[in-house]
């Protein structure tokens, strides 16, 4: 009775780690990239498996790429109601320069000739995991327009991360995470409103 489970868990087995391979490979060769650089017998060779057996666990390449971007994005944390956008910066920037590239959210966020449907997840992913927590955190801060000014303070983040990958800018390729954590950081800090009691000073 016992041994009629057991090919049934080792299939379950190989099942889940042919599926977490492609999606390994995936995520580092589209993170590298791009989209359309990539092709699916490149992520099959890079994961050692058939490059048929996408369409069996993903459906399709775009497919294949929403699941990129959604398990990179998952790695990334932040405090919803105390974002550090110094720190995560900083902790952005060294993740990518481990990997030695910006990564699939950001090549989804940039391409132009990706599928409208994997840039919008890409998006959704942005403004649930980064942009919404920022934005509260401007709103406590008295910020006006906490929403919009989340959005370029992310949007800059992201151009940082994916030019500083390029090697195009001397400075920024070998400038300290801390130190570019610390410029954004200082622009949030330009559009907090001063407190009332030093309006209220300025008068007299």
């Amino acid at each position: 009775m016992g041994s009629g489970t057991k090919p049934s868990r080792g299939r379950r087995r190989d099942s889940d780690a042919t599926r977490a391979a492609l999606l390994a490979a995936a995520r580092d060769l589209f993170g590298r990239h791009g989209y359309d650089a990539v092709t699916l017998r490149d992520i099959g060779e890079r994961a050692g498996v058939d490059a048929s057996l996408i369409a069996r666990y993903f459906g399709n390449k775009a497919a294949l790429y929403r699941s990129a971007v959604a398990e990179d994005s998952r790695e990334v944390t932040v405090s919803t109601e105390a974002f550090d956008l110094s720190a995560f910066t900083a902790y952005a920037l060294r993740r990518a320069d481990l990997r030695g590239a910006p990564g699939p959210l950001v090549q989804a966020l940039l391409s132009q000739s990706i599928t409208p449907e994997v840039r919008a997840s890409a998006a959704d992913e942005m403004r649930s995991r980064l942009i919404t927590p920022l934005a509260n955190r401007l709103s406590a801060d008295g910020c006006a327009d906490p929403v919009g000014r989340a959005e370029v303070l992310i949007s800059c983040l992201v151009g940082v991360i994916a030019l500083r990958s390029s090697g195009l800018f001397d400075s920024l390729s070998t400038m300290p995470p801390e130190a570019v954590g610390s410029i954004l950081q200082s622009a949030t800090q330009a559009h907090t409103p001063a407190p009332q009691q030093d309006l209220a000073a300025g008068d007299t």
